[in-house]
């Protein structure tokens, strides 16, 4: 099996990020093909602009939007690589650049958290499905933890399921960062997994 590495996505990997969303993240028909994990930036700005386009351009209004978004450095994260192709993405950035995130709309979610601080979130994480099993996600989060230590910030989060982990449920799994000294909490009916970095 070809190595496989970890980087950050950068706006020039535009036209290979929407390849892996067309070709490859999805391929086992998951019903959640198309989503081109642009619904922590989807609006509801951006859903009535979709919505007022003549049907058949609908389906790729998402996938335009994402590739304006990697290029303009608007949707950040980390992507895993084997054979030059993408085989694994997380969705990660600054907590308050994710509009659902931010402390207008989602407020509890920021329990616990100094204002000024600086929180590197990652909200999803996409592994091809001819991939999966060989600790791809793993090997995210540790980069990314990695990647937060280094760059200055507070704390990193993520937000795991408790059960199984599948393109709907696409957070992760508790035990990956239970075993990174990640701090588990409960609000509402969703789990925060968040780490305190620094002294």
């Amino acid at each position: 099996m070809n190595k496989i590495s970890v980087h950050r996505l950068t706006p020039d990997m535009a036209e290979q990020y929407v390849a892996y969303f067309d070709n490859r993240a999805f391929s086992d028909g998951n019903e959640q093909k198309g989503c081109y994990c642009v619904w922590h930036h989807w609006t509801e700005q951006k859903e009535a602009e979709r919505n007022a386009l003549p049907e058949n351009e609908r389906p790729f209004s998402k996938r335009n939007y994402a590739y304006e978004l990697v290029k303009n450095g608007k949707l950040n994260g980390f992507v895993a690589i084997s054979d030059g192709e993408i085989v694994g993405f997380c969705n990660a950035d600054l907590k308050e650049n994710y509009f659902r995130h931010s402390k207008d709309n989602d407020p509890e979610s920021w329990d616990g958290i100094d204002s000024d601080s600086k929180v590197l979130a990652m909200v999803c994480y996409i592994v091809a499905p001819d991939m999966r099993g060989m600790g791809i996600a793993d090997s995210l989060l540790e980069y990314a933890c990695s990647y937060a230590e280094e760059n200055g910030f507070d704390y990193i989060e993520g937000y795991p399921s408790d059960g199984a982990f599948d393109a709907r449920n696409c957070g992760g799994t508790d035990s990956m960062y239970i075993k990174r000294d990640f701090q588990i909490q409960y609000i509402g009916n969703r789990i925060i997994a968040r780490k305190k970095l620094g002294n």
